[in-house]
């Protein structure tokens, strides 16, 4: 490529290295040759780190691998490294067109090299915008343009074709492609390796040790492509930038049968991806057709954040975004045994049971219980409390109950009342003389269309679980039209809120796979306990609700319509 600076390589030390007779007493290069370490003994990879490394075993071993000659192999210190030495190239010689969305490490790189950058906006479906990137090559003679196939982090595979295009476009304007094939072993289309690269000089494609090979840990890719090209990377790279360990185990992966087992491997993980895409599409979710070891779930606003928090509690990692086009996307690594990713992402997507608490969540009772509570302290202590006084000891945990909150703030002033002078003082204020008391203030928080939703529901039941009395709790039942459901009561349970013990009643009438939603902390306590996705609900009090163990705090209950899927 005419356009490269020509750089003389660093020394490497084994750069003619022959291999030794045995005996021979190796004083070239300042190693600890005659006296090894008797650490190297005691190590799986025999008496061989007293010395520098040497690369080209295994690069002899790919190049045969993959139909090439050895000069067009380059071992590096994991994908990372050939990423940074592309960054190092397009610094020293041009530009880089890059497509979005794509892997952290290209994003990342080409802001702090501060490269001559080309960015592609993404589709609105997050598919690469082929058309556009064209358009691109011939507008930037000699870029290089860094494609990832499959696609991270969608798992997009583009089409041959199309990456044939963008290559021959590419050419023709001294311009060439990096093709980044990490994830290559699991797709069930070809890669570019045997049909491109010993045709167009002006490809270079990354492969990794990391993925269909389990070997993340040695930190080992390699670059394949023209002798050329191969060659500027080669310049720029430490001389013995793969450490002796990382390459014994390169070249026993690469025996017959590691190499039967990553195939093995890859097909039981392809047979997976096709099972849990087949359910999310089943379940009416937005996903990128993925040909890698992961899938890419689209969500609504703020329910990627609450099941990556679920799945962590349960001992599962997935990936959020935080860059504008995937704040809403969890990509999920497929895995080997599916059952326990399985039953966790079907509660967090799609649960079997949702419990509601209904005061601040489906009824305003701040004109009502609120007011009670200022009311009844008023007249037995003769004093006024705000409202931040209340919200103030809710927040704290421990006070769902209302009577049991208005004792405490007695309590406060100084004042000892038995709890049951506070109850008769306090529903005499509220329910008044005949129902006409503060109770009349109450509003709906919910909207028609979520009652509807709720009350149709066929695969998702509805409860809910509530620290009001009983006869209380079916008035406001009533009051939402939502009798049908199941309801959890003050009286129904011998320990409230934040006990779990009433979604408890309800999971083993149903399913354990649950969310409950609550205003209070004591409501995210009790789901945490019983392991239900925790939905926090009001922005008021949204700091000790997460530190309750919310997996989200949503503005008001109608948000969680968005949530549900066309199965519930």
């Amino acid at each position: 490529m005419s356009n490269f600076t020509n750089f003389s390589p660093l020394e490497s030390e084994n750069s003619d290295n022959k291999s030794e007779e045995p005996g021979t007493l190796k004083l070239d290069f300042n190693e600890r040759s005659d006296q090894i370490s008797p650490l190297i003994e005691t190590l799986p990879f025999g008496k061989t780190l007293w010395r520098y490394p040497e690369r080209q075993r295994l690069e002899a071993k790919l190049a045969e691998l993959n139909d090439l000659q050895p000069e067009q192999v380059l071992c590096t210190n994991g994908g990372d490294e050939a990423i940074m030495l592309l960054m190092r190239i397009v610094k020293e010689t041009g530009s880089v067109i890059l497509p979005l969305p794509a892997f952290s490490q290209y994003t990342w790189g080409v802001e702090s090299w501060q490269l001559n950058k080309t960015l592609i906006p993404a589709k609105a479906d997050l598919a690469i915008d082929i058309q556009a990137t064209q358009q691109a090559i011939k507008a930037n003679p000699k870029a290089v343009t860094i494609i990832t196939r499959p696609n991270n982090p969608t798992g997009e595979m583009i089409p041959l074709g199309d990456l044939l295009n963008l290559v021959e476009t590419a050419q023709a304007v001294g311009g060439w492609i990096f093709l980044d094939e990490a994830y290559i072993e699991f797709s069930e289309e070809q890669s570019a390796v045997y049909s491109l690269l010993n045709q167009y000089d002006n490809l270079v494609v990354l492969r990794t040790f990391s993925k269909a090979y389990g070997l993340a840990g040695i930190r080992l890719g390699y670059l394949l492509g023209s002798k050329k090209l191969i060659k500027e990377f080669e310049q720029r790279c430490m001389p013995f930038n793969v450490a002796e360990p990382s390459l014994q185990i390169g070249i026993q992966a690469l025996s017959v049968e590691n190499r039967k087992d990553a195939t093995d491997y890859c097909k039981t993980i392809i047979r997976n991806r096709q099972q849990i895409t087949g359910w999310l599409v089943e379940a009416g979710f937005s996903l990128v057709p993925s040909q890698a070891n992961f899938v890419m779930i689209k969500l609504p606003p703020n329910q990627a954040k609450a099941i990556q928090s679920f799945l962590a509690k349960n001992g599962i990692l997935v990936r959020s975004f935080q860059s504008d086009e995937l704040i809403n996307c969890l990509r999920i690594t497929i895995p080997y045994n599916t059952k326990r990713l399985f039953d966790k992402l079907k509660q967090a997507l799609w649960p079997d049971l949702i419990c509601l608490d209904m005061d601040g969540v489906l009824i305003d009772t701040s004109n009502s219980y609120d007011e009670s509570v200022k009311a009844t302290v008023l007249e037995l202590a003769g004093e006024k409390i705000s409202q931040a006084d209340i919200d103030r000891l809710k927040d704290t945990g421990g006070f769902n109950n209302d009577w049991v909150l208005t004792q405490k703030l007695l309590e406060n002033l100084g004042l000892n009342f038995e709890l049951q002078q506070v109850i008769d003082v306090f529903q005499r204020l509220y329910l008044g003389e005949n129902n006409d008391g503060l109770v009349t203030n109450e509003e709906r928080l919910i909207s028609d269309r979520l009652i509807a939703r709720i009350n149709e529901s066929q695969n998702c039941r509805f409860a809910i679980v509530t620290g009001r009395p009983r006869n209380e709790a079916i008035a406001g039942q009533q009051m939402l039209n939502l009798q049908r459901l199941d309801l959890i009561s003050l009286d129904d349970v011998e320990k409230p809120k934040p006990s779990p013990e009433g979604i408890q009643k309800l999971q083993n009438k149903y399913s354990s796979f649950s969310w409950m939603c609550g205003d209070n902390p004591d409501d995210m306590k009790a789901a945490n306990a019983s392991n239900s996705l925790a939905v926090g609900i009001g922005e008021r009090n949204a700091a000790a609700l997460y530190q309750a163990g919310a997996d989200i705090v949503l503005k008001n209950i109608n948000e969680l319509e968005a949530w549900l899927c066309q199965r519930s």
